[in-house]
């Protein structure tokens, strides 16, 4: 498989963020390992998501730039300079 890629990692979010970012990384193919919290009534409320997925590494690169859009922690995509 020479355009396979693997991403595995975590997303922390505010709870009202989850939904979409959940959207986003199921529709990129990128499954959802858990949700959880690391904290006790924290305001706002902060959630860990844990992911991996495989497959061309430009589609999971998008997928999780998509997710991660739509997060408070979003910031702007950096242009390379090639």
């Amino acid at each position: 498989m020479r355009d396979a890629a693997v991403v595995d990692g975590d997303f922390a979010m505010l709870e009202s963020e989850l939904q979409g970012v959940l959207k986003i990384l199921r529709h990129a193919g990128i499954n959802i390992v858990a949700i959880h919290q690391h904290m006790a009534g924290e305001q706002p409320r902060i959630l860990f998501l844990h992911y991996w997925g495989i497959g061309p590494a430009e589609s999971l690169a998008q997928g999780l730039r998509a997710a991660l859009n739509v997060t408070s922690a979003a910031v702007p995509a950096q242009r390379s300079s090639h």
